[in-house]
């Protein structure tokens, strides 16, 4: 096969002509559909490879499962109930909190909040670009995953959907440095945007008001203001605030309320005017 570049090619005009080549696949990339469908195929046929990857850690999971005692079994149960009784307590003060807040919306005129519609996806692959926080779902296209589309755990926000497959997607987290998300303070509703600083540092804080009134502890939730995100769920804890010494800007990062290196099961989120058709027992009214 003929080499692009000979052995007497000198190492600057290699590096010009690699430089001039991406630049150009950048602007195609930008400019013609070509290449998302491209991307769009390629991601599909690769998919296989991703369960693949994944077998092991599942097997090891099975196995795990299979070798516990009859006690363990049985204290495991016994805890699942005492937690599942709990949780139930907590879901009857929430409904009741959920009917007072509809009514405090109907008075003041404020459209009511539908509920929005969940479905389990599981974590196949994590990124492994130290400068880029993604992970591929075992959910795609196939199941009416969408582009933008808000993923959670049981803690708070994840992220949201960043590409599609047929059968598998790729979300990018909220700590990555491209994603931001509005978010207000829990204690004043004071809003501001929670940008990502890397998954080994917390979220830092834009947007500021003028008259930020924050402290550490403060709970900031979704503000619902970019449409994208359900109003309400919790993204971060701030975890310091501070001066800059140059011109006394208020400095404020936040820990995020996901752990967001441990993902493995995580919940995909619908609301009613985009629910897809596809019905599973997956699917699932929120409480929320």
């Amino acid at each position: 096969m003929k080499q692009l570049f000979t052995k007497g090619t000198p190492l600057a005009l290699q590096l010009f002509i690699a430089l001039v080549l991406a630049v150009v696949l950048m602007v195609s990339d930008v400019n013609y559909r070509a290449f998302a469908v491209a991307r769009y195929y390629l991601d599909t046929i690769v998919s296989p490879l991703y369960y693949i990857s994944n077998s092991p850690r599942a097997t090891f999971d099975s196995l795990s499962d299979m070798s516990k005692t009859r006690q363990a079994l049985l204290d495991e149960n016994a805890q699942l109930k005492t937690d599942l009784q709990n949780q139930q307590s907590e879901l009857l003060q929430l409904a009741y909190l959920k009917k007072e807040n509809n009514k405090l919306r109907e008075l003041l005129g404020s459209p009511l909040q539908h509920d929005e519609y969940k479905k389990v996806a599981q974590v196949l692959l994590a990124d492994t670009d130290p400068y880029v926080y993604q992970i591929v779902l075992n959910k795609g296209e196939k199941e009416g995953v969408f582009v933008g589309q808000p993923v959670v755990d049981e803690k708070g926000i994840v992220g949201q959907i960043y590409k599609t497959a047929y059968n598998t997607s790729r979300a990018i987290l909220i700590c990555d440095y491209q994603h931001a998300i509005p978010v207000q303070v829990l204690r004043n509703d004071m809003s501001m945007v929670a940008v990502g600083n890397g998954c080994n540092n917390d979220l830092l804080l834009d947007f500021l008001p003028n008259n930020v009134d924050i402290q550490v502890g403060d709970v900031l939730v979704t503000s619902g203001l970019d449409e994208r995100f359900p109003e309400g769920y919790p993204v971060a804890v701030v975890s310091s605030v501070k001066l800059d010494i140059h011109d006394s800007t208020p400095v404020i990062s936040a820990t995020p309320t996901a752990d967001l290196k441990r993902l493995r099961y995580l919940l995909l989120l619908w609301n009613e005017s985009n629910k897809p058709n596809v019905t599973t027992t997956q699917e699932a009214p929120s409480n929320e």
